[in-house]
């Protein structure tokens, strides 16, 4: 019998405080898309955003738009759904939709959470995936704690950290005074991986430099895996999710005054996404009103 995770008990406790409103972009019909939201109504209810090409989808209201991105994050900035799915339509314009509507600033403080499962049932968060971040050990650092944060909150989980890193141990050892060039750019890697776990290390947080063995860390059961910059956390997303027998439980981007959860592009299947967004929604309205008490 497998094992039921923290991630998994969560959900099934929270999902049954209440069935909330949430919004999802759909930017065209799509058979499997539209197979898993009808299976999820039983969780939420789900309001379809989305231009014209959705107006003939039966059995869920729908909230037509030329710009759904812009209009996806106005109905969950002005609080008319309690959560968002990004779903099929653009992620990037979403986003910066949402961004306008709450300010820069308060976007900036953003954090992806990749929650992955590999082949053998392990969960982790990846702490970087978008190509053009995670370059630096600031980044690093912010990602991880906010990570961290995360899941104390949200999920009940205690971090395990596992960096890792663009050249092994060894030859780190034997070619580290090399600064410039591809070679350099492997050095910092490494080094920015020892800086980062000493920080968390003095903070009393569970933490290692795997150098390049993701599957060490796993084996040793890290639930935070962070890769040497964003290109390579997009890399290790996408081979696990479609090539290695592994999935996205979540794509969460937290930190931000609404539930909003994001997905990959490649995804048709969103019955996970939803049964989180709503454990996510009714765990946060359940603080709120134990607060009042």
């Amino acid at each position: 019998m497998k094992k039921t995770t923290q991630f998994e008990k969560n959900i099934r406790e929270r999902i049954k405080l209440g069935k909330p409103k949430i919004g999802f972009g759909l930017k065209e019909p799509n058979k499997e898309v539209l197979k898993s939201l009808v299976k999820s109504k039983k969780y939420a209810e789900i309001i379809l955003v989305g231009p014209k090409a959705i107006n003939n989808v039966k059995g869920f209201q729908k909230i037509i738009s030329e710009e759904p991105e812009k209009e996806l994050a106005k109905v969950l900035f002005n609080e008319e759904v309690e959560g968002i799915i990004r779903g099929t339509i653009d992620d990037f314009k979403t986003f910066e939709a949402y961004s306008a509507l709450i300010g820069k600033e308060k976007a900036k403080e953003m954090i992806e959470l990749g929650l992955m499962k590999d082949f053998y049932g392990r969960q982790f968060f990846v702490s970087q995936g978008s190509n053009p971040f995670g370059w630096t050990k600031e980044e690093k650092i912010k990602d991880c704690e906010g990570i961290i944060k995360f899941m104390k909150a949200e999920l009940r989980m205690k971090p395990k950290i596992g960096f890792i890193t663009g050249i092994r141990h060894e030859t780190y050892a034997r070619k580290k005074e090399i600064k410039e060039g591809v070679r350099g750019i492997l050095n910092q890697t490494y080094e920015d991986a020892e800086f980062v776990v000493d920080y968390f290390a003095k903070k009393g947080i569970n933490a290692k430099n795997y150098a390049i063995e993701i599957e060490t860390a796993l084996k040793e059961e890290c639930n935070i895996i962070v890769p040497p910059n964003g290109m390579v956390g997009n890399q290790i997303f996408r081979t696990l999710a479609f090539l290695g027998g592994g999935s996205l439980l979540t794509g969460s981007r937290g930190n931000l005054p609404h539930p909003y959860e994001d997905n990959s592009r490649g995804e048709t299947d969103f019955e996970t996404h939803i049964r989180w967004l709503v454990a996510w929604i009714n765990g946060r309205k359940f603080r709120k009103q134990k607060m009042k008490l």
